[in-house]
């Protein structure tokens, strides 16, 4: 984690994001970017590290805004840029994320339900879905602005190592514990024994990690690892992405996208390539 990207609209969600990326920042002594996208009605698409000229009452709030963010940052101790991209309107977050050098994705978002899940989703699922570096996704503010508990949730079947290792170096940031959750499916529930087994070759490819292994029983992944969440009393949810279809996300929404829908916890997104 050395570069952080905030995507922010200056909403209170993003803030969200903005004050959740600066504890992150402090905590690994990293850089953050802060990204807006505007539209320019007379210029250019935006390249990134082109220098924007101030040229009507929006572009100068939003280039404001962005100064007043870098003030906060630097009030904390933390290096912090900025980027107001004046393009087409086509422009997308996951375009800057090579160009910046991003290993870090901290984004806030409303969720969707209803019609506009089933359909689109909303915009911050579209952003997981494309990019390469882990993203944390926040929807409330950071309470006691530390992450000791993260469940890590699977059913373990393929090979975690990679979204696992995004978990792992996330919550030795903080001293943390990871919280291994074997989601068992009802209608195809695997012995626990065996379950154990699987989790325990997964974790013990990192050394020194405060662990525990447990198993939900469930007919709905969403639900079985919320309630266990709640009864540890998590910080965040970690689960790897899951690749899916467009058909595929509209009858089988992948776990990642229900739980930034409806979790009121940071999610943390890693993707497992």
């Amino acid at each position: 984690m050395k570069r952080i990207l905030v995507p922010t609209d200056f909403s209170e969600c993003a803030g969200f994001a903005v004050e959740t990326a600066l504890v992150l920042a402090r905590q690994s002594k990293s850089t953050v970017y802060f990204l807006h996208l505007a539209i320019d009605q007379v210029g250019p698409a935006h390249v990134p590290g082109k220098t924007v000229t101030v040229r009507d009452t929006e572009t100068g709030r939003a280039k404001y805004e962005l100064e007043q963010l870098v003030k906060k940052a630097e009030a904390l101790g933390v290096v912090a840029k900025t980027e107001l991209v004046l393009g087409s309107g086509q422009e997308k977050i996951e375009d800057y994320i090579k160009p910046l050098g991003i290993d870090w994705l901290v984004m806030g978002s409303h969720g969707a339900t209803g019609i506009r899940e089933a359909i689109i989703g909303s915009k911050t699922q579209h952003v997981i879905r494309h990019i390469k570096v882990p993203s944390l996704v926040v929807k409330r503010p950071l309470g006691n602005a530390e992450f000791r508990n993260i469940v890590f949730a699977s059913t373990f079947k393929n090979d975690m190592h990679l979204a696992l290792k995004v978990a792992v170096e996330f919550s030795r940031f903080w001293n943390g514990s990871i919280h291994l959750l074997f989601v068992n499916m009802l209608n195809h529930l695997i012995d626990d024994k065996v379950a154990n087994l699987m989790m325990s070759k997964q974790i013990e490819k990192f050394q020194g990690v405060n662990h525990t292994l447990n198993i939900t029983e469930t007919n709905d992944k969403e639900f079985g690892i919320a309630e266990f969440a709640s009864r540890i009393n998590a910080d965040a949810i970690a689960v790897p992405l899951e690749s899916k279809s467009l058909v595929g996300r509209l009858f089988n929404p992948a776990l990642a996208e229900q739980l930034i829908n409806h979790s009121p916890l940071p999610v943390l997104v890693a993707n497992p390539e």
